[in-house]
Formats: C-alpha cells, structure tokens, sequence
C-alpha cells in the first residue's frame, strides 16, 4: 500500500492523453496553442491558478503537445532555480542548453548567444556589487563561459566592497556602447534562434518558441520578481513566447514584500503580463466532476480500494463536498486519502465502518481545529457538525448523504431520535464502544491524531 501519490509522468511528447488529462483540459490547451501561433508580438502570458490546482500537469501536456506540432519549447521550473545568484543566467542557461542539443549546423548562432548570454550576466552580476563570493561569478553565468569577462568580474567581486560600486559605477560611465551591443546581440540572436530550431516551410508562420516558467509563485519573491524583470527587459522578442505557471494573488504578496504594502501590486503586475488564462472553471458542477475523477485516481494510485469500497466511497463523498464548497483545491484531496492510507493500515480489519465520520474529522482537522478540538475533548455537538457538514445543503440530499448525516447524528445527537436507536447495531460498528458519544473522540484521537496529520 502507497502512502502519497506518485506524481503523474508525463513525457515530453505526450500532450492530452486520456491517461494524464483527467479533467479534460485538452480544448484549453488547443486554444492556447492557436493563440501563440497566430499573434505575432511576443506575448507573456500568466497561467494563473492556486497552488493544488494542477497548473504544472496541464503546462507539462501542453508543452507535449507543442513539441508535436513542431514548436520549439522550454519547460523550466523555476523553484528549483531559485538559488542561482542571477535570474537571467538561469533563464539563458536553459535558451544556451536547447540550442545546443538541437545540434545546428549554424554553430556561429550557438556562439552568439552563449557568448553575448555570458557577458550580459556578467554585466548584471556586476551591477549587483556581490562582495567576497567568488563562486557567486560562476553561479550567476550559469557555467556558461570561461571568457575574460568572467575573469574580468571574479576580480572585481574580490575587491573590497567600498570599492565595489566604484568600480561598477566607472564601468557604466566608460562602456555604455559596449553594453547596448552585448543587450542587442543577445536579443537578436534570441530572436533568429526559433527559426533555425524549427524551420517555417512554404507559406507557414514561424513557430515561436515558447517558455514555460513554471512554479514562479514559490520562488524567493526577489528572485521571482528579478525573473519577470529580466523576461521582460532582455527576452521578449519576435519569435518568443512566455508562459507563466504561477497563482497572480501570490506573486503580487511577492510585490509588496519586496516594495511595501503600499504598492498598486496588481497594477506592478501588468507591467510584465500582457494576459492572464485562469485554470479554474468556476463552474460547482465541473468542479465536482473533476473532484470525483481525481479521488477515483488518488483511490486507484494508492491501490486502497480492494476490501474497502464503501468506507472509501463515504470518506470521498464527505471530503469532495467540503473541498468543492470551501473552494480548495484537489490538493487538499491528496492530504485527505493520505490520512486515509494511513489510517487503514493502522487501524484493525474491519474497524472503519464509518468513512463519513473519519472523512468529516480529517477535515475538520485540515479547516476547522476549533471544531476538532471539541471532537477530540467529545464535546462537539451536532449543531456544530451540521454546520460545518453542510448537511442542509438541499441540492447535495443524496442517498449517500443521508447515510453520512446517520452516523453523525448517532454519534452525537441528544437525545437521539427513535429511529436511529438501533442505527449502528446493524453494522457491528457499537460493539466496540459502550457508550456512542465516544466513537468521534476515539476516531480523532486514537486514529486520525496518531499519525501526526498537519
């Protein structure tokens, strides 16, 4: 039995496949492809969802499906980048490594744009006055040269730092020519580069290369900043599309902690985004649907559906409806049937009859600890827990709602109703309990809190 999802595989020339598109996203993606074919100014273009909602799947099939159609493309990941000193070393490093794999017969195009990315990190690297890094030099050129510029900067980070800015500052007054041709250069040979990688034949439009940052909203806010910041001065060229994975909300946090909450973050924003593609359709029923897809995978990945079929049903069925009305994420899925997993192997066969009880407490737990303490100390009581359930939901009064609203209104109505005197007897549930007002506490502290669920 798995304990966490493995994360879904997709290779680099996949696309939609039924296998991986599970909300199907594939129109989306097709709309998104005519849209950077067909516009000739260089676009960037935020993909904006909140972290959990599946931005880094669908951009991965997405980039599948370009490569297919002949789009040279680039996928990088921008969390696991954020320690390089410079932004735009580690932009030009991943332009550099796909020109060179391609392996063009145009070695000249290659060399231009290795060299010309080289020295223009160096330039920013300088106007960074880092002082005493010497290895700092060659994380900010990314590794790309061992020209004399790069010799020429190691010499100056080793300066004293009152001598630092000096230095820089002289630079600029001496050289601002040489620094526009090395900004041109790149930026020309940037632009030639899609049509050697791809080719345009007969009639066809060039296909743009397009660059994919994905994870932007997780970055050190600087350095994600910088990132827009160098996209944006130094990359956006005819030919070249920027496609940002990132949830807009969370970048602009990012704004304000590196300028002060008094920024128009929002407003900072458009200055680099030229459009932003939401990955959320805030339709309930879509997102129901999507919903019970995924804890159909999540149930199927984890291989925990055998012997346990009903309680998975109840704990998914309680889980989807306060993740679909709290407006989260299927993120929030993957904690839920992760308690589960661990709450099957650590509880004794046959234990579990109420999947509904346990799926309400891990949520709780997740959005509520207030509520949950209550369980835990077996004081919650069942107006609490039909608020919180959302049990008077007319729409969601379904057979296996009813089942659910059973249970907690056995466990913790009082006095409990006629009818339902008898309610657990029937599933050999109350055997293990002599009274049933402890059934929540036990399942919250016995079981859920034993495995340290955060």
């Amino acid at each position: 039995m798995k304990v966490y999802p493995t994360a879904l595989e997709v290779g680099e020339q996949e696309g939609f496949t039924p296998e991986n598109d599970l909300f199907g996203r594939k129109q989306l993606g097709l709309g998104m492809s005519h849209l950077v074919e067909t516009v000739e100014d260089p676009l960037v273009i935020a993909f904006d969802g909140p972290w959990g909602s599946g931005k880094t799947t669908f951009l991965k099939m997405w980039a599948g499906e370009l490569r297919k159609n002949g789009h040279p493309v680039i996928f990088f990941d921008a969390f696991e980048n954020d320690y390089v000193e410079d932004a735009f070393a580690a932009l030009a490093r991943e332009v550099v490594e796909l020109a060179e794999n391609a392996k063009l017969p145009d070695i000249k195009t290659i060399e231009t744009i290795r060299n010309s990315a080289a020295r223009l990190g160096v330039l920013l690297l300088r106007s960074s006055a880092k002082i005493g890094l010497k290895v700092a030099v060659r994380a900010a050129t990314a590794g790309l040269t061992d020209s004399d510029d790069f010799k020429d900067a190691a010499k100056d980070i080793e300066k004293e730092a009152e001598n630092a800015a000096e230095v820089y500052m002289n630079q600029l007054l001496e050289k601002p020519r040489k620094q526009k041709e090395i900004i041109l250069q790149f930026r020309e040979a940037l632009a030639a580069l899609p049509g050697l990688l791809s080719p345009p034949i007969g009639e066809v439009r060039q296909k743009p290369l397009v660059f994919i940052i994905d994870e932007l909203d997780r970055c050190k806010p600087l350095f994600a900043l910088s990132l827009l910041e160098r996209v944006k001065h130094f990359m956006t060229v005819p030919n070249v599309h920027f496609v940002l994975g990132v949830h807009m909300r969370q970048l602009e946090g990012s704004v304000r902690y590196a300028y002060g909450n008094d920024i128009a973050a929002t407003a900072y924003l458009q200055k680099f985004v030229n459009l932003t593609i939401l990955n959320i359709d805030n339709s309930k029923n879509r997102m129901g649907d999507e919903l019970h897809k995924y804890a159909a995978f999540l149930a199927n990945k984890l291989s925990i559906r055998s012997g346990h079929e009903d309680f998975i049903d109840d704990f998914a069925e309680t889980i989807i409806r306060l993740t679909r009305h709290e407006n989260m994420s299927c993120r929030t899925l993957e904690r839920a049937f992760t308690v589960l997993v661990l709450a099957i192997g650590f509880t004794p066969k046959n234990f579990l009859q109420p999947g509904a009880i346990v799926g309400g407490l891990v949520m709780m737990k997740l959005l509520r600890s207030d509520l949950y303490a209550k369980a835990k100390q077996g004081i919650l009581t069942y107006p609490e827990a039909n608020a919180f359930l959302r049990f008077d939901i007319a729409e969601d009064d379904t057979e296996g709602m009813n089942w659910e609203r059973k249970w907690w209104t056995y466990c913790l109505e009082n006095p409990l109703r006629e009818e339902l005197q008898n309610f657990a007897r029937s599933t050999g549930f109350n055997r293990h309990f002599s009274e049933r007002q402890d059934i929540i506490s036990y399942i919250a502290n016995d079981i859920i809190d034993r495995l340290s669920i955060k």
